[in-house]
Formats: C-alpha cells, structure tokens, sequence
C-alpha cells in the first residue's frame, strides 16, 4: 500500500522533528520515504543493532520495549498514527536504544540517514529547522532532568 503524497505530507507534519517544516520541504521528504507494512508481533528494530533510518506510522500501532538482564520485556511506550521513532539515528552512529514491534499490522514511512542527507546537502534550511526541533528537545529533556534531580524544600 502506498500513502498518497498529500497524506505523507500530513503525515510528516505531525511528526515531531518535522512539525516546524514548509509544506514544501515536507514535500521534498515526502518524496524519498518508502512505505512498509509489518505485521503483528514483527520487530522493527532491535535494541542494540545498529540504525539508520527513522520511522513515522502511517497507521496501526506498535510497541517500544527494552529487555532487563532477567530478560523480561519491559514495555516503554505505545505509539500509533503520527508517532516517530529511531530518529536519533538520523543524526548519531550508535545503536538503537530499544526494540520496537507492531501491536497490529502496521504501515510506516521510512526515513534513510543517507537520503536526509542528501536533502539537507541540496536544502540547508530543512536541515537547520531541524536542529533547532532537536535542540528544543534536549534543552526540554534536560529540564526534566533537573527537575527530577533537585532536592524538594
């Protein structure tokens, strides 16, 4: 099944990282993405493998999970239509964080490091709009972390 330009780029706007983007910068993504369906219970992505890509649903839902060392799955997060994840490996070289599975049958538009980069080579500001989602981000997360570090009075 293939998602129609104009609902990939509705798509992508939800997304997080690509929220503050131009209808047209989303149309330059949209066009380099490849749609993948999973069925139910089949890994995405495993923890610890290695990732270049990053995947937006289209629909369905899936679940993102870490295994502790007694090797029970512990389940971290439920994501459905617009949610994003693996997008760190866009921009870093490590390994996935966490394993990631379809609920249900699932179909997401996959991003690849190599063609973002391409993208952001031809269309700088696409790639600086981004920056500044992500520094957001870990000025946001690094918030919370002092928040939750710091001593109540």
């Amino acid at each position: 099944m293939k998602i129609t330009l104009q609902r990939e780029i509705q798509l992508l706007k939800t997304a997080s990282l690509f929220h503050t983007l131009k209808e047209e910068e989303l149309r330059i993504i949209a066009l380099t993405t490849e749609n993948i369906i999973y069925e139910p219970s089949e890994v995405i992505v495993n923890e610890g493998d290695e990732g270049s890509e990053a995947y937006i649903i289209y629909s369905g839902y899936v679940e993102v999970y870490r295994k502790a060392e007694n090797g029970k799955q512990i389940s971290l997060n439920k994501m459905g239509p617009g949610g994003m994840f693996g997008e760190l490996a866009l921009f870093g070289n490590g390994l996935r964080t966490a394993s990631v599975k379809a609920v249900e049958e699932t179909l997401v538009s996959v991003l690849s490091k190599e063609k973002l980069y391409e993208i952001i080579r031809a269309f700088p500001d696409i790639g600086i709009e981004m920056l500044k989602v992500i520094t957001e981000r870990f000025a946001q997360t690094e918030n919370r972390l002092m928040m939750s570090i710091t001593p109540k009075e």
